[in-house]
């Protein structure tokens, strides 16, 4: 089962309403863009394990929040899409942290899954240590 993720469910997650076609190209454009590179960092035995549905709508909600989070950025940096002004404390005007919000929740919501972190769990050990657990290193490898 691959993990599919529409434009509805983008515009839906970026609070756009379902009628507005405005973005429907660029929505689509960056989810054809953007998906595949992140389904790739995606350890093969968490996106192929089609039999725990849990585990697949985790990685569909992660990998729409990091597309989500990329397009309100998108949008962000669009001439005059980010008029703000704040006074005694208030601000006024999109918030700027919307988009980057979502890509770090959906970066986290990912990590545990993704290929980087899999060789990282066996090199947590040091090379060498003494009786007492402590790290030695040779003379070689003392350089000031």
């Amino acid at each position: 089962m691959a993990i599919s993720i529409t434009t509805a469910e983008v515009k839906r997650k970026a609070m756009i309403a379902s009628g507005d076609s405005t973005y429907d190209s660029d929505i689509s454009s960056l989810i054809t863009e953007m998906q595949p590179a992140i389904e790739h960092s995606i350890a093969d035995c968490y996106y192929n394990d089609t039999s725990n549905a849990k585990l697949q709508v985790t990685l569909k909600l992660g990998i729409l929040e990091i597309i989500t989070g990329e397009f309100l950025e998108q949008l962000r940096r669009e001439i005059g899409s980010a008029e703000q002004f704040s006074i005694a404390g208030v601000s006024i005007g999109v918030s700027t942290e919307r988009g980057l919000d979502l890509i770090q929740q959906g970066g986290a919501r990912l990590e545990p899954y993704l290929n980087s972190v899999l060789p990282m769990m066996s090199e947590n050990s040091p090379a060498t240590t003494t009786g007492d657990d402590e790290t030695t290193f040779s003379q070689d490898e003392e350089v000031w």
